[in-house]
């Protein structure tokens, strides 16, 4: 039961037993076997070595070791008590005990050897005196704190081992070694074991959300399947409670195995390599113990030979290296049926590599099961106070529910806590929200340590400029994007929400925009991203940027004052990338200078509410990804040809002054086209074949779209583009042209439309049972005053039960206060095999607030292929 300690849980002592006792007396006999039997449980025991007791002053080490131990066995044998070395040994071992019998917590076991317990011979305990060269002044003092001391220990329920009956005033637990020593040697150990896992149970009775963990676990784990062998990972980000969860799932189920082994991975390996870290998991499974490291020539087939017929249960706890699952749990065939093996690390990535098949994902903590740990930690699981509920809540968030974090925000101010009143819980409130504790930072730090340069960089942009963003979007944007990101997904470094978004913990995201600043020596000018609004608006207005910047976002609505963009404010920014200017109103604080010249550099350029009629004359587009210009003053986006040829996102929406786009025929990249609410545009022509993507809703004076021959679009909204009416030749178009990939299942229109095109068909003959896919044509009616659209996430197919769900987006149109109805054709085009012996079924959902729904559907026809 090798401990480990865990970032998200109290430090756990080194060893599980101190084993205490007089070398020449029992070394080589009794303490041997008692030994080999604590090994053989999988009890880490601390045993000093022949060498060590020479008399003399304890040394530093042993003293470390008493206190870094679970439980303690002393071993009274006849010449005991003339060792000064045994004697102090025991004092200091009574010094801890005293403690946690206090706390009601059994720790210790004295086994009388041969001995009366309660014989104490003062000539004895003087000739402990005789080996040291120079014994303390105050020996009689000595001798009667020795006295003292066996006396107390005589008075604990022992184990006697001796060749006769020993009558004692005690309740003792008396064995005869004729009968069987070794059964009654096992005893002990099973003693010391049981209050092991009590201990255990005590530790993780509390434990915050642990009920459903095992309920996820369950199924992974396949406790009563004992045929099989299962390797199981569990993975997530530093301080959220791996080892935590992989020691309450060691505590639990242990026991049921012939031997188990509980391994700090990283911290063995790191002590003496990956031959060291085999030798100790094997000699610990084995009950070897750890004093015959040296001797064994262990490699991974000698595990594989010792332990496949063993049923084991393994926990590698923190493995961070793909050489030590090879070397420990390469297969499951190392192992004997029925056995489990846990793997505790932040790297997904790496268990997928190592074909580890069931892994768990640790998620941070609910807000309110962060309240929780964190009231269990500072009230002890009791309410608090009244009226303090609110700040309860607010310190909690300061954590973003990583257990690490709420424990340490909890510990460090334990008393502070418990002892203030609600004005002075406000006031220390106030201070961690301004200056978060910087220990939870450099918990974290230890997994940004071991990515690749690439991969720190990527890290670094997503902290500063992209937690939030669609994953697709910033992979395009950074240089190896889609590799990097997986990387970080595998590290736990972000995750992937269901809409594809890149989530990163904020305390991850503060950990990079700190090292982002410590990279700069402190200096802003000299930073790689800049992000805090008052030292970009200084930056800029005092024209001090530098070629570090390489990317820039401003929150426009935290400037202190209007700023104007001048010729020479980027001048010396050669290296910026990436550039956003976002705000929430449609109003903007920046004043652009039409002599402006913007970074030539550029792959990302945001600029909400861009105040000029077109961009600046001279404008760079060669490096351009990605160019957003929502609610724009823009009349035109360029009038002379730039070269497009790495755009691949274009987003002016609400952009209503806007009437035409340039050409984009040599934006052979380009996949995706946003120009909602664009009132003013007219017509959409030579788009290009590349493109997937194209959102038009509200366009009203819409009159012309015309796809490329050959298109690949996946979704078009054309929405409330009212000059669109009865556009049959679109339609057509749509459905019996283009190109799809494989990864292609829908495709989606929604077209102003009031009769159902002829294309459609009520019903086919059925040619096949088994059709190669079908366009759904479906006449939705929208009473006013409301508008319909429809997102990538408003519609959907169901294969195994043939049906189509549309989930519109409804909102109100305070121009439009007419009743009539407005009707819109939706398509779904399924592009994948289906069982036509069902029929499909068209639903509808609408969000519960609406009792009378405003829409409905008027019609639906199905035209299927083969």
């Amino acid at each position: 039961m090798a401990s480990s300690s865990s970032s998200s849980a109290t430090p756990a002592p080194k060893f599980d037993v101190f084993l205490s006792f007089r070398g020449p007396d029992t070394r080589k006999n009794f303490v041997s076997h008692l030994y080999a039997a604590l090994c053989r449980k999988g009890l880490y025991t601390y045993k000093d070595d022949e060498e060590m007791e020479k008399g003399g002053l304890i040394p530093d080490e042993l003293i470390k070791a008493i206190k870094t131990s679970r439980f303690f066995i002393v071993v009274i044998s006849e010449n005991f008590d003339n060792s000064y070395w045994c004697l102090e040994e025991l004092r200091a071992i009574m010094e801890v005990e005293a403690v946690k019998r206090k706390e009601d917590i059994n720790v210790l076991i004295p086994i009388f050897y041969r001995v009366k317990p309660g014989r104490i011979n003062r000539e004895n305990l003087a000739a402990a005196f005789s080996d040291m060269k120079h014994p303390p002044m105050e020996e009689t003092a000595m001798i009667n704190e020795w006295e003292n001391t066996l006396s107390q220990l005589a008075n604990r329920a022992s184990y006697i081992f001796s060749t006769r009956r020993l009558l004692t005033n005690k309740q003792l637990y008396v064995f005869n070694v004729s009968v069987d020593e070794a059964t009654r040697i096992e005893e002990v150990v099973q003693k010391i074991s049981d209050w092991w896992f009590s201990g255990q149970e005590r530790d993780h009775a509390d434990i915050v959300g642990i009920r459903s963990h095992m309920e996820r676990l369950a199924s992974l784990l396949e406790m009563e399947s004992d045929d099989e062998v299962r390797i199981v990972g569990i993975s997530g980000m530093e301080g959220v409670g791996k080892t935590t969860i992989a020691d309450y799932l060691y505590s639990q189920f242990s026991r049921q195995f012939a031997a188990s082994c509980f391994v700090d991975v990283k911290k063995k390996y790191e002590e003496g390599g990956q031959l060291y870290l085999e030798q100790y998991v094997l000699s610990v499974i084995l009950g070897t113990g750890s004093n015959n490291l040296e001797r064994m020539r262990t490699r991974s087939h000698h595990i594989k030979q010792k332990l496949r017929n063993r049923k084991v249960f393994v926990v590698l706890d923190d493995v961070d290296k793909v050489e030590q699952i090879h070397g420990l749990a390469k297969d499951k065939s190392w192992f004997g049926p029925g056995s489990r093996i846990i793997i505790t690390t932040r790297d997904k990535g790496l268990l997928d590599t190592c074909g580890v098949q069931f892994v768990y994902p640790v998620k941070c903590l609910s807000a309110e099961d962060a309240s929780q740990m964190f009231k269990q930690i500072v009230f002890k699981g009791s309410d608090p106070p009244a009226g303090f509920e609110q700040l309860l809540t607010r310190v909690s968030r300061l954590a973003y529910g990583l257990p690490s974090a709420i424990k340490t925000v909890a510990e460090r101010s334990l008393c502070k806590w418990r002892s203030k009143t609600k004005d002075e819980w406000e006031k220390l409130v106030r201070k961690y929200e301004e200056a978060p504790f910087q220990n939870i930072v450099k918990i974290l730090k230890s997994s940004y340590a071991d990515l690749s340069l690439v991969d720190k960089i990527a890290f670094l942009y997503v902290a500063c400029l992209f937690n939030g963003d669609d994953i697709k979007r910033v992979s395009n944007l950074l240089d190896d994007g889609e590799s990097s990101i997986q990387v970080l997904v595998d590290k736990s470094l972000v995750d992937i929400s269901a809409q594809g978004c890149i989530n990163m913990n904020k305390l991850v995201e503060n950990m990079g925009r700190e090292t982002v600043v410590e990279e700069s020596d402190l200096t802003p000018t000299k930073q790689r991203i800049l992000w805090d609004p008052q030292i970009i608006y200084h930056v800029l207005r005092d024209k001090t940027g530098t070629e570090s910047i390489k990317g820039l976002a401003l929150s426009m609505c935290m400037m202190p004052d209007v700023l104007d963009i001048e010729r020479r404010s980027f001048r010396k920014m050669h290296n910026m990338k990436y550039l956003k200017f976002h705000t929430r109103n449609k109003t903007s604080k920046l004043q652009l200078s039409p002599t402006a010249r913007l970074p030539h550099m550029l792959k990302l350029l945001v600029w909400d509410a861009y105040p000029l009629s077109t961009l600046p004359s001279g404008f760079s587009s060669g490096c351009l990804v990605e160019l957003t210009l929502r609610c724009s003053n823009l009349q035109f986006l360029w009038k002379t040809n730039l070269d497009l040829g790495k755009l691949k996102r274009l987003d002016v929406s609400e952009s209503k002054e806007l009437e035409e786009l340039p050409d984009l025929s040599s934006a052979i990249q380009l996949e995706e086209l946003a120009v909602e609410g664009c009132k003013s545009l007219t017509y959409l022509k030579d788009l290009p074949q590349s493109l997937n993507f194209l959102n038009a809703h509200g366009c009203s004076s819409l009159e012309t779209v015309s796809l490329h021959s050959n298109h690949s679009i996946k979704h078009i909204d054309l929405s409330d583009c009212s000059r669109l009416n009865n556009d049959q030749e679109l339609i057509t178009h749509f459905l019996t042209q283009g190109q799809h990939d494989q990864e292609t299942l829908l495709r989606f229109a929604c077209i102003p439309q009031t009769t159902m095109p002829s294309y459609f068909e009520n019903c086919c003959p059925r040619l096949s049972p088994n059709l190669m896919g079908f366009s759904a044509g479906i006449m939705v009616a929208c009473s006013g005053p409301y508008h319909l659209q429809f997102l990538e996430s408003s519609y959907s197919w169901n294969r195994e039960e043939p049906s189509i769900t549309l989930k519109p987006q409804l909102y109100p149109d305070l121009e439009r206060v007419e009743e009539e109805a407005m009707n819109y054709l939706v398509i779904i085009q399924v592009l994948s095999s289906i069982n036509n012996n069902q029929p499909c079924k068209f639903l509808l959902e609408l969000p519960s607030r609406f009792y009378s729904p405003p829409i409905e559907i008027k019609e639906g026809r199905v035209h299927m292929f083969h």
